[in-house]
């Protein structure tokens, strides 16, 4: 390995400390929720309930799993907003470094 490929593979790295982990899945858990709700709208209740063979069995065991574990998110985003000082401003939210989220203000 060359030194600049080393020195390239180090940065990666070091990117990855540098990226903000927690800030990074409230952010994720927010995709997750808006895609639950875009599988709500395009689903009617009676198509749930009723299924062809051809169709998943599950589907309504499914998406009632997907609504609740979007509902949990909900509540746990709510606390990492708030706990991460997050302005709701994803580019600029993840700038922050890890280190600051964590460290205790001492002044």
């Amino acid at each position: 390995m060359s030194l600049q490929e080393e020195v390239q593979k180090l940065k990666e790295e070091n990117e990855l400390y540098n990226q903000n982990g927690p800030i990074g899945l409230y952010y994720e858990l927010n995709r997750f929720i808006n895609a639950t709700v875009k599988i709500m709208r395009n689903t009617s209740l009676e198509k749930l309930l009723s299924s062809t063979k051809d169709e998943d069995p599950k589907r309504f065991e499914k998406t009632m799993a997907l609504i609740k574990n979007a509902k949990e998110h909900v509540a746990d985003m709510y606390e990492m907003k708030e706990k991460l000082n997050l302005t709701g401003d994803e580019e600029k939210d993840k700038r922050k470094p890890f280190i600051t989220t964590v460290a205790q203000n001492r002044h």
